[in-house]
């Protein structure tokens, strides 16, 4: 009997190692990291292939990871052909999932591209999602993308500005013809604005050789001042894809602004912060941008409480 109670406890100390993956074997982009009892949760989607939701793994260490496990599964009534950039916020002791989804071409109606031509346009936007638990299920709050539904929408995330809940996406540049960032506060519930999206600042315009590309916005208040920072991602001349920062110093979402500087710049973006169980500041990304190469990347942050910068850099 003490032979067999003693091979069970050696089996069940295997079994999560069995299991456990590491980052650097999966590929994923557009990372997100919620940190919650004790664990790390991670979302990741296959926007490359569709499939069939949003997938959470989690972990002790942020280096081996469980197996994935669907969080949000669209089911038939969504018929969505590619899932993007899921993000979960604990917001009013609930779980929230913004994510990013495409559909075919006459799916719904929307506004043609910046040349007055729907030919490359298709339905694309944030919709929102709500669960009692991290892991799911999580359920959609509407029938539709919360962000106007005839435009071209991706990447929203959420943020507390004045103790209200606001959504911040970016308009496709696609249909603009120069991506948007937009910022709107969100009714209760969530499933839809409760005043008009405003236009916070333009791709082009944030750095020399900045393109029109807008993505992956994210917001974290500092501990060392009242300032809010933002990060965000565009193709930048000569660096690729990037993470950029900027700050509001009077920690509103109105501003002023900091203007924009690279805070990552080597192909790789999409980035989001979070504190880990160690107490470090860290920045999730993937990297490259490209191919079946990309991965989920981490890097210390250090905050002055007047900007952000990696780490030793």
């Amino acid at each position: 009997m003490k032979r067999k109670i003693f091979f069970a406890a050696v089996l069940s100390a295997l079994v999560p190692a069995l299991h456990a993956v590491p980052a650097s074997s999966f590929r994923i982009r557009d990372p997100f990291i919620l940190v919650e009892g004790g664990a790390y949760y991670l979302y990741e989607a296959q926007p490359w292939s569709g499939g069939p939701g949003v997938w959470v793994r989690t972990s002790k260490d942020l280096e081996s990871w469980s197996e994935r496990s669907l969080a949000m599964e669209l089911g038939e009534k969504i018929p969505a052909t590619a899932v993007w950039a899921p993000e979960v916020h604990k917001y009013d002791g609930e779980y929230w999932m913004f994510v990013t989804l495409t559909f075919k071409r006459g799916t719904y109606d929307v506004a043609p591209d910046s040349q007055g031509s729907a030919g490359r346009v298709s339905p694309r936007g944030t919709w929102v999602f709500r669960s009692r638990k991290p892991e799911g299920p999580f359920l959609p709050v509407a029938d539709g993308p919360v962000p106007p539904r005839e435009w071209m929408t991706l990447d929203g995330t959420l943020v507390v500005d004045g103790g209200a809940p606001y959504l911040v996406f970016c308009h496709e540049w696609i249909q603009t013809g120069d991506g948007e960032m937009c910022a709107a506060r969100l009714s209760p519930g969530f499933a839809s604005l409760a005043e008009k999206p405003k236009t916070m600042f333009k791709a082009s315009k944030a750095l020399p050789g900045a393109s029109v590309v807008t993505d992956g916005p994210f917001f974290r208040r500092s501990e060392k001042s009242p300032a809010l920072h933002m990060i965000w991602s565009n193709m930048v001349k000569d660096h690729g894809y990037c993470v950029l920062v900027r700050t509001s110093k009077s920690g509103k979402l109105e501003g002023p602004w900091t203007a924009d500087r690279i805070l990552y710049g080597q192909n790789g973006g999409h980035g989001m912060i979070f504190k880990a169980l160690d107490g470090r500041l860290m920045l999730a990304l993937h990297q490259p941008n490209s191919g079946t190469a990309e991965r989920m990347k981490l890097f210390e942050l250090e905050d002055d409480g007047e900007t952000l910068k990696v780490a030793g850099k």
